[in-house]
């Protein structure tokens, strides 16, 4: 019986690791990145205007 016990909480550590990893993670890491409104996506040295440098 204990080792059933042992068995699930293992698996379902293991479940919930992968399910942060590969599923929560990224849902919310996308959410968190925001453009500066740049023609390259916030890449450029001059700011957020096109200023015609690059």
């Amino acid at each position: 019986m204990i080792q059933k016990t042992l068995v699930l909480i293992v698996f379902a550590f293991a479940a919930g690791f992968l399910l942060k990893k590969f599923v929560w993670n990224p849902i919310f890491e996308s959410r968190k990145k925001t453009t500066a409104g740049t023609l390259d996506g916030g890449k450029t040295k001059c700011g957020d205007k096109d200023c015609g440098c690059h």
